[in-house]
């Protein structure tokens, strides 16, 4: 039988995090696994970067400093009252690579991450974290679209 003992929550703290948060949250309270909350830091930038709008982007010398709080309520607002174990962590490197490699190395029975859904083509454009963990991961993914209903 399939048992599910971690599951691993990947979050950008946008709308569709908090939403797959949700079905994270009733699948790990339903198996009483522990839930792994992470979000991926990409490396910064060493140079001020110029963005379309005219602006000028800084680099931030430690953005851990920001996504430490953030991570914090995000879990906080979101899965405050969870009844089961929770680890949340801040990882670093490119999205994709570090969620499937974490998942590993758990390892993880279930990643539940939110996507935005997005046409085949727009998708093999632009790419899509969500689609290259799914690609990539050795455990289950499920994919949580904004019009799921939590």
């Amino acid at each position: 039988m399939f048992a599910i003992r971690h599951i691993l929550l990947p979050t950008d703290f946008s709308p569709l995090a908090r939403r797959a948060a949700t079905v994270a949250r009733v699948l790990a309270e339903t198996h009483q696994a522990t839930l792994h909350v992470v979000h991926v830091l990409e490396p910064a930038a060493r140079e001020p970067v110029l963005v379309p709008e005219g602006g000028v982007v800084l680099p931030q010398e430690n953005p851990s400093e920001t996504a430490q709080p953030a991570l914090e309520t995000f879990v906080r607002e979101g899965l405050a009252d969870l009844r089961t174990p929770l680890v949340a962590k801040l990882l670093l490197g490119a999205a994709d690579l570090e969620i499937t490699r974490y998942a590993g190395e758990i390892p993880v029975d279930l990643i539940v991450i939110g996507t935005h859904g997005r046409g085949i083509m727009r998708r093999i454009l632009l790419g899509s974290i969500s689609k290259n963990v799914l690609e990539h991961a050795t455990c289950p993914v499920l994919m949580v679209p904004p019009a799921a209903e939590t």
